[in-house]
C-alpha cells in the first residue's frame, strides 16, 4: 500500500512540475512594443542616459512610455548619416548614395491570439541627395508617367512594416504588388540608350529589408540582407542581389500623452 501511495505521489509531483513548465513557456512569449522616449519615470523607472533609450544604456534621467495598444500613432523618421544601397548591373557593381531621408506613416501596438506583441506600421519614404558610382549617369525618380522626374530623387511605395513573427527584427515589405521603389538611370540630358550613361534605364528595388531596433534607432546592415537574398535590383521582372546599409531615428506623437509634440519612438523586444 505504502509503495503504490509513494507512485500515485511521484506522478502526481510530475505532473504538477510539467504542468508549471508549461504554463512558463506560454507565458514567455518574445515580441516587439513601441514606446515614446522621454524625460521622467516612465513605465518601468528611468532606466535611459539617452533620449532614444538605446538598449545597455546605464540608468539616467530617460523613461519608456507605452504608446497605448490599438491606438494609430503618427511617426516620422529620418536618416542618420548616409544611407547607401549596393546591387549590380550587367554584372558590373554600383553604389547607391543618399544624403538625406525623411519618412512618414503611422504605427500602432498590437497583440496576436497566440499573446504576442507586435508593431504594425504604414511608412513612406523620400530619398534625397541619391548619386550612382557609375561615371555620368544620374538618378531620377520614376512616378509611372514615363517621364524621368527629379534629379537625385528616390520615392519609396507605400511600405508594411511588422515585427510579427521575426524576433528581434522589424520586416518592411510593399504595401501592394513588390515594388519598394522605382528609379530611372539616365545621363545628366535625361538621355538613355545613345546618352553617356553606360547603364541607363528604368529600375526596380523590389523585395522586403530587416531592419533591427535599437531604442528609437533601426539599423539596417548590407551583408545581413545580401545573406538574406530577399531585396533585389532590376529592370523588369527578377534582379540582382541588392544590400541596404544605414540607420534611421524614429519620432511619433502620442495620440493620448502628448498628441502634439513628436518624442523618440523606441521599438523593443519584451517579454510576456
Amino acid at each position: 500500500m505504502n509503495g503504490r501511495k509513494t507512485i500515485v505521489g511521484v506522478c502526481m509531483l510530475c505532473a504538477l512540475l510539467i504542468s508549471a513548465f508549461a504554463a512558463q513557456s506560454a507565458s514567455a512569449i518574445t515580441g516587439t512594443t513601441v514606446f515614446t522616449c522621454k524625460e521622467g519615470a516612465g513605465d518601468g523607472g528611468a532606466t535611459f542616459a539617452g533620449s532614444h533609450c538605446k538598449t545597455g544604456e546605464s540608468s539616467g534621467k530617460y523613461g519608456h512610455y507605452k504608446v497605448a495598444e490599438n491606438t494609430s500613432t503618427e511617426l516620422r523618421g529620418h536618416a542618420v548619416g548616409s544611407m547607401i544601397i549596393k546591387s549590380t548591373i550587367g554584372g558590373s557593381p554600383v553604389t547607391f548614395t543618399s544624403t538625406s531621408v525623411e519618412g512618414s506613416g503611422s504605427v500602432q501596438n498590437l497583440v496576436d491570439e497566440s499573446g504576442e506583441h507586435y508593431v504594425q506600421a504604414e511608412t513612406q519614404g523620400i530619398y534625397s541627395g541619391v548619386t550612382i558610382n557609375v561615371p555620368k549617369c544620374f538618378v531620377y525618380t520614376d512616378d509611372g508617367t514615363g517621364t524621368p522626374g527629379t534629379q537625385g530623387v528616390i520615392d519609396t511605395e507605400v511600405l508594411t512594416t511588422t515585427s510579427k513573427g521575426q524576433g528581434d527584427a522589424v520586416k518592411f515589405t510593399p504595401k501592394e504588388g513588390e515594388a519598394i521603389s522605382k528609379l530611372w538611370i539616365l545621363d545628366k540630358n535625361k538621355k538613355g540608350a545613345g546618352g553617356e550613361c553606360s547603364c541607363p534605364g528604368t529600375f526596380t528595388l523590389t523585395g522586403s529589408v530587416l531592419g533591427k531596433p535599437d531604442g528609437a534607432t533601426f539599423i539596417f546592415k548590407h551583408a545581413e540582407m545580401t545573406e538574406q537574398n530577399t531585396f533585389k535590383l532590376g529592370s523588369g521582372g527578377g534582379g540582382s542581389k541588392a544590400g541596404f546599409e544605414g540607420s534611421i531615428a524614429l519620432e511619433a506623437k502620442d495620440p493620448v500623452i502628448e498628441k502634439d509634440t513628436f518624442k523618440p519612438l523606441s521599438v523593443t523586444t519584451v517579454t510576456t
